[in-house]
């Protein structure tokens, strides 16, 4: 290494959209994307809201959700072995109630329904998480293949079946329709 000094990587913002507002989610350092090759310590990222605009109790709690969502993202990202950013959007609705599609090189968004978000627990929202970011892995090492089932068999890495079993009663209920369960893989 030459003499000149590393300059310490600024903040780094992400944005996240709750309920029609852009929330600011920070992180120190740099991103899973931009740590060198054959690193084996993967930078999770830490988010923080900039808290200089006033809020409601309620904003707060979208807020506090989010950033709870976004570092749930980070971690299964991470252990998935995903480069590209996921930046994650509560939103008031959306036809498929959660959803995650690419917005540009190496960043996708993840918009999740926020009346369905309420409905799920800590191993349905883990269900959800590592769903969508099956389809961000398929994406990105085989973009051809993209199906359910394949979604299912990489988030099946991280949560269980019956997590994953309860969410897609949950989205069909809510999205009024009635699938079946042969988007698992067979055991």
């Amino acid at each position: 290494m030459t003499g000149r000094t590393r300059r310490s990587t600024p903040p780094r913002r992400h944005p996240a959209y709750v309920a029609g507002f852009v929330v600011l989610l920070w992180s120190a350092g740099p991103s899973a994307s931009e740590e060198p090759k054959g690193s084996s310590h993967a930078a999770a990222t830490t988010p923080r809201v900039d808290t200089s605009a006033s809020r409601t109790t309620a904003s707060d709690a979208a807020i506090v959700l989010a950033n709870r969502l976004q570092v749930l993202v980070d971690d299964f990202r991470v252990r998935l072995s995903i480069p590209d950013v996921v930046v994650v959007s509560i939103i008031a609705r959306n036809a498929l109630v959660v959803s995650v599609e690419r917005i540009n090189d190496g960043q996708f968004a993840l918009s999740v329904e926020d009346g369905f978000l309420n409905t799920l627990n800590d191993d349905e929202l883990n269900a959800v998480v590592a769903h969508e970011l099956g389809h961000v892995w398929i994406f990105t090492h085989h973009p051809y293949l993209q199906t359910e089932e394949s979604a299912n068999r990489i988030a099946l890495r991280l949560v269980s079946r019956d997590s994953l079993e309860r969410v897609y009663n949950k989205v069909w209920t809510r999205a009024g329709t009635r699938g079946h369960l042969a988007y698992f893989p067979v055991e």
